[in-house]
């Protein structure tokens, strides 16, 4: 591999390994690879495989202390290994910059934006006054479409798609000739990766810049870049022009990663392919729903429903007695849940999916309106207590994060077994048998069972969050975003498995997400959220194929 000309990122068997307290790991091993002026990059691959590895050591971010590099990575003339401290400085935001997932945990609460971007530009422009980085700094603000007057705003008072924003403008204000976007668009939703997506295409051209694009999102490469290389377990499995890999990938993991993650074209229901996952077997069951009716109940009426529900957080009375508007996070929203039926329930952060959904989990008060399980009431009970101990029998929920929705001082029999606990007389014996019955059910073993949490990778600690689900025999599941921190092999996994469970115990599920492609993939109806209201409902195929309302339109063309 020589180095060409307009090469402005040269690596050459890049090899990464961490030491740690069970001793050595190798994060990244023989990667080599060319980037060009101007050329997009997407380095792709799954949790653990490695990616991120390669973008933190072109940069010299790893720890020395524990952190081994050898072969070599060239911009502009430096080797980065073995470069001092003081070359790497010179290096960073000057001729290489990178762009990282969290945006709000990578800038500084207790500094205004405008005031972090001209450091960044005064670290690399000595002479320039801090009148003009100040200048330089609303400028690029402006560039990227933040308003001079919001330059003085601190990062918490922006949306997350905003911070964003700050975060590229950062990256570009010296206009380097390598950019590094790690998962830039992960935490996003759907319109918004779009137009942050946009946007950084938009510079990128207009200032030359190379970038790299490090990401598990197949959807996103498409979208966005001229090259991909393919990265599994720490090491180059393909590499060549996106186009060409899309539709004719050589090696198995590639097809298979590409294959993994729905998109509007794949038959709805159908199983997804998946990389290596030690799955229990399809079920072969068939479904036990009645067909929705036109008014979107089933014909046997409603499982779960809220009819005209609102819910306001922060009101109250001032010190003077007068009422203090709160903000409204749901107005007026009417939906119902059928028997056996799979309801996707989509919107953007902030639209009111999640409150709705707990209020038919019996977890949040409505300030007005009505929820029912089953034709009862379960906003105006007598005894709360009892309503609420009664209905976590028969609803369970299914969180995004799957660690932090599981005690890490619990083993596993123990988080599987507490709903047996309190819901049910069985014995220490039975509770076992019970949870090792569903652990098979869901694709794990039983001798699991004593293991704790942080031992199992993330689509499997859903795996455990889903047994937890099952184990009183629920009759809905209320599932909000469970696959949108997965990567797309193990999401195909977890869906799958959903599927499957439904079918064969007949479970109903309220499927909250912001991902249009799982949710026509998985649900039989669709209820679309904006500020806190339905705007559009019916099913699945009505809404996907001849969307109704303008921002249904707006969400289906913003997906990648």
């Amino acid at each position: 591999m020589t180095r060409h000309q307009d090469t402005v990122l040269a690596v050459r068997d890049l090899t990464v390994s961490f030491t740690g307290p069970r001793g050595t790991v190798t994060a990244a091993e023989g990667v080599s690879f060319d980037l060009a002026r101007g050329e997009v990059l997407g380095l792709v691959g799954e949790s653990g495989s490695g990616k991120s590895t390669g973008g933190l050591a072109a940069l010299g971010l790893h720890d020395p202390a524990r952190t081994t590099v050898s072969g070599s990575i060239d911009v502009g003339g430096t080797d980065v290994v073995g470069a001092g401290e003081a070359e790497l400085k010179a290096l960073r935001g000057g001729r290489i910059a990178m762009v990282f997932q969290d945006a709000l945990a990578s800038l500084s609460p207790f500094h205004s934006v405008a005031d972090q971007l001209a450091e960044a530009y005064r670290l690399h422009h000595k002479d320039a006054s801090r009148a003009r980085a100040r200048d330089r700094a609303v400028e690029m603000l402006d560039r990227v479409g933040i308003a001079a007057a919001r330059a003085r705003d601190y990062p918490h008072q922006f949306s997350g798609g905003m911070r964003q924003r700050v975060m590229i403008a950062m990256a570009l204000i010296n206009h380097p000739d390598v950019l590094i976007a790690d998962e830039p668009t992960t935490a996003l939703d759907a319109r918004v990766q779009r137009q942050v997506l946009d946007l950084l295409a938009e510079l990128q051209r207009e200032y030359g810049t190379a970038v790299v694009l490090v990401t598990h999102d197949v959807d996103m490469v498409a979208a966005a870049t001229d090259r991909m290389l393919v990265m599994r377990e720490g090491r180059m499995v393909e590499s060549g022009p996106t186009r060409r890999l899309l539709t004719g990938a050589t090696h198995p993991y590639t097809r298979a990663l590409i294959g993994a993650a729905p998109n509007l074209d794949t038959v709805p229901g159908t199983r997804l392919p998946t990389v290596d996952a030690p799955e229990p077997e399809a079920r072969t069951n068939a479904r036990v729903w009645a067909a929705s009716d036109e008014n979107g109940a089933a014909a046997r009426g409603p499982l779960a429903e809220v009819t005209a529900l609102h819910v306001e957080f922060g009101a109250g009375r001032t010190l003077l007695g007068r009422r203090r508007p709160g903000t409204h996070a749901v107005r007026g929203v009417s939906l119902g849940v059928g028997e056996g039926e799979t309801l996707g329930l989509v919107g953007e952060s902030g639209s009111g999916k999640s409150t709705t959904a707990r209020v038919l989990a019996g977890l949040q008060r409505p300030t007005g309106g009505t929820a029912r399980f089953d034709g009862r009431d379960i906003t105006r009970a007598a005894d709360e207590t009892a309503l609420r101990r009664e209905l976590s029998r028969e609803v369970q929920l299914v969180f995004q994060d799957p660690y932090a929705s599981l005690n890490p001082r619990r083993t596993v029999e123990q988080i599987v077994t507490t709903p047996l606990q309190v819901h049910t007389d069985m014995s220490r014996s039975e509770r076992r048998d019970r949870a090792a019955e569903l652990l098979e059910q869901v694709g794990l073993s039983a001798d699991q069972l004593p293991r704790y949490p942080h031992e199992f990778s993330g689509g499997q600690r859903q795996r455990i969050g889903i047994a937890r689900a099952l184990a009183p025999r629920p009759r809905l599941i209320i599932a909000d975003e469970p696959v949108s921190a997965l990567d797309v092999s193990v999401q195909a996994q977890v869906l799958n498995l959903l599927m499957d469970l439904r079918d064969e115990l007949g479970l109903s599920l309220l499927f909250v997400s912001h991902d249009l492609a799982v949710v026509r993939h998985l649900c039989d109806r669709i209820a679309v959220m904006q500020h806190g209201e339905i705007v559009e409902t019916g099913a699945r195929d009505d809404v996907f194929d001849h969307p109704q309302q303008p921002y249904t339109k707006e969400l289906l063309a913003a997906r990648l």
